[in-house]
């Protein structure tokens, strides 16, 4: 889920946000929402024990719960690669509105 929004909508953020500032935190605000949906679905379905199963073997229903530190690790590192991407992609869509605006000054000058 995270994936197809970074994919489908980070450079257009980038591209048709004026300021590269505000265009930043707009991604990282959607990608949030983006973010905390998908956790609580993993989460909801790890503890349904709908495959495939997150985390480890799903809860018995004691607690405590019992889960993959290692999984739980690794989920949170591929969230911040895959929105550390989104970033880059957001900067460089304002990249390269800035050097078509450019573009069109020079062209319109000569």
């Amino acid at each position: 889920m995270n994936i197809v929004f970074t994919v489908v909508f980070a450079f257009a953020i980038g591209f048709f946000v004026q300021q590269r500032g505000l265009a930043i935190v707009t991604y990282l605000a959607l990608d949030a929402m983006v973010v905390a949906y998908q956790g609580v679905s993993v989460l909801l379905n790890w503890m349904a024990d709908e495959p495939p199963v997150a985390f480890g073997p799903s809860p018995s229903g004691a607690f405590p719960i019992e889960y993959s530190t290692s999984e739980t690790w690794g989920y949170g590192v591929i969230n911040l690669a895959i929105t550390t991407v989104g970033v880059g992609l957001v900067v460089l869509g304002t990249r390269v509105r800035a050097r078509r605006a450019a573009g069109r000054e020079v062209a319109a000058v000569g």
